[in-house]
């Protein structure tokens, strides 16, 4: 018996460490409504679970049969809203509270009658004798009521994670497997929870005895532990995909950093230079930037950079890859895409650039972007490619800016520049 009562309080050490766990992931930046808070307390419910089992185990005439199995309801209706929260279906907090009012009403009534309130009770303890306040068929019916409800919540955390599962790679995968054959698991148990009130309430004689029940809850308590390891586990991996995408994109205007960007062209050109298809490169420049920052400040300059970089995602086309190279340079990678549709493409940002001014206070700052092109060739790799683009800038702003000027052929480092195709837009 000893030895039973200390793997449950065990059980309920590692029930409260993964609240710990879930509290400090909760504290991470982007994490604040990830559903960490819901599951954190519904650990500390389970933990609270876990411990009335022990002390049943202990004191067994205490009227505490069926508070481990409510507890656990509690604690499951709390993981279940928090898990909703984390795949973005919030809501049914109201369903999820009435399915834990058998829960609340019956620690009503032991409140009650442990504080004398009740007829025949006497205030500041709980006798035996107490446990006539709930008779055996009522304790037999609560604990199959949660069992039954248990099996709801542990199968409703299955239908909302596993949808998500397609979409993800590696350890969020993991994760969401991991959590659903826990899931399984725990129905299981909760199944075998249910026969035993079951039998009772139907020719009263349990088919199994009070230990194998407590035994079956207590392995129920640590698959609570594997849900919320398996949670701990997703939330990380949200948390690490959040990290590595603050990491890889500009603060500023969300497209990639430079470093990120130079990591994506030259991927980029070995997947081309193995599929043999080619692509566009479009570097752009904001004209005149350094006066926009004098004239308005900062602030405003900043602003600008933002409001570009929404045009660019609206005009660049759906696979490309848009980075900002540092200041007022920005690129765009167009998988797939001939120069000539580049082109069409670089014409119409162009064209929404000059016809959306950057809105501000008093008066919108209107600006315009110089682009220079160049379609990659066989062989070449991301610097050669980049140059050439860089060189159709440095023509376009020769040519007075605001407009789009194209490098249609590839030539080797330091042969002198020569007259390119060149596309203005009229001013």
């Amino acid at each position: 018996m000893f030895q039973s009562q200390v793997v449950v309080l065990i059980a309920a050490l590692f029930v409260l460490q993964m609240a710990i766990v879930c509290a400090v992931l909760r504290r991470s930046a982007g994490m604040e409504r990830s559903g960490l808070t819901s599951w954190a307390i519904g650990d500390l419910v389970v933990t609270l679970a876990a411990v009335l089992l022990a002390i049943h185990g202990y004191r067994p005439e205490w009227p505490l049969a069926a508070l481990p199995e409510l507890a656990l309801t509690a604690g499951l209706s709390m993981m279940v809203h928090g898990t909703r929260h984390f795949v973005g279906k919030p809501g049914r907090a109201i369903v999820l509270a009435v399915l834990n009012l058998p829960g609340m009403a019956m620690l009503l009534v032991l409140a009650l009658h442990a504080a004398g309130v009740l007829p025949g009770s006497a205030p500041g303890a709980v006798s035996p004798g107490s446990a006539v306040l709930v008779s055996p068929s009522a304790v037999a019916g609560l604990m199959l009521g949660s069992s039954l409800i248990q099996m709801l919540l542990l199968l409703e955390m299955i239908r909302v994670v596993v949808p998500r599962l397609p979409a993800k790679r590696g350890t969020g995968r993991l994760a969401i497997l991991s959590l659903t054959l826990v899931a399984l698991a725990c129905t299981v148990f909760a199944g075998a929870q249910a026969w035993a009130p079951l039998s009772t309430l139907v020719d009263g004689h349990p088919l199994v005895t009070p230990d194998e029940r407590d035994n079956i809850t207590l392995c129920f308590v640590f698959g609570v532990v594997g849900l919320s390891v398996s949670f701990a586990l997703m939330a990380h991996d949200r948390l690490r995909r959040i990290i590595e995408r603050r990491a890889r994109h500009d603060d500023l205007t969300d497209v990639l950093s430079r470093g990120a960007f130079w990591e994506e062209l030259e991927l980029a050109c070995k997947r081309a230079e193995r599929q043999h298809t080619a692509f566009t490169v479009a570097f752009i420049d904001l004209d005149h930037f350094k006066a926009i920052n004098d004239l308005y400040g900062h602030l405003a300059g900043d602003s600008v950079l933002r409001h570009f970089a929404g045009l660019l995602r609206k005009a660049a086309p759906a696979r490309a890859l848009l980075g900002r190279l540092g200041g007022e340079e920005f690129a765009i990678v167009m998988p797939d895409t001939p120069l000539e549709t580049g082109r069409a493409i670089s014409v119409r940002l162009s064209a929404l650039v000059r016809s959306t001014p950057c809105p501000s206070e008093p008066d919108a700052i209107a600006y315009t972007v110089s682009i220079g092109m160049a379609e990659r060739q066989a062989g070449e790799n991301a610097d050669a490619v980049m140059r050439r683009a860089d060189r159709a800038l440095y023509d376009a702003k020769q040519m007075g800016r605001n407009c789009v000027s194209s490098h249609d052929t590839a030539e080797g480092t330091g042969m002198p520049r020569r007259p390119r195709v060149r596309e203005r837009e009229p001013s």
